[in-house]
């Protein structure tokens, strides 16, 4: 059992490896480093906000799959025991549940974070 709970964090480290590397590369159109925000304050605070809005949805996301993978694997090896089988329901409606909250934040706070056309 322990080796197939190894195989499996491997398998999913290495995806989400491959998965967030290309979201994560240094470009004209995405930089890590936010020293290129610019020299207004409002235009420093949209960029430091959308930064850590995408560090934080790199991160949700990452665990998002850890924990869908872990309850997973719980709802599997419950062995027909319907105590098991129902925390396991429960545990996996409740990270589907956070992710999507999440993602309604996230979506607002983007919204919220659009520049005025004056600007």
């Amino acid at each position: 059992m322990k080796k197939i709970a190894l195989i499996i964090a491997t398998i999913i480290a290495l995806g989400t490896a491959s998965f967030s590397t290309p979201v994560m590369a240094e470009n004209e159109y995405n930089p890590i480093i936010f020293t290129d925000c610019g020299s207004g304050s409002d235009e420093s605070i949209r960029c430091i906000l959308n930064y850590v809005v995408d560090v934080l949805s790199i991160g949700v996301g990452i665990l998002g799959v850890i924990g869908i993978s872990i309850v997973g694997i719980q709802y599997l090896t419950a062995g027909g025991s319907e105590e098991k089988t129902r925390k396991a329901k429960q545990r996996m409606f409740e990270i589907i549940l956070g992710l999507a909250i999440y993602a309604v934040i996230a979506v607002l706070l983007k919204w919220l974070n659009i520049p005025s056309p004056g600007n």
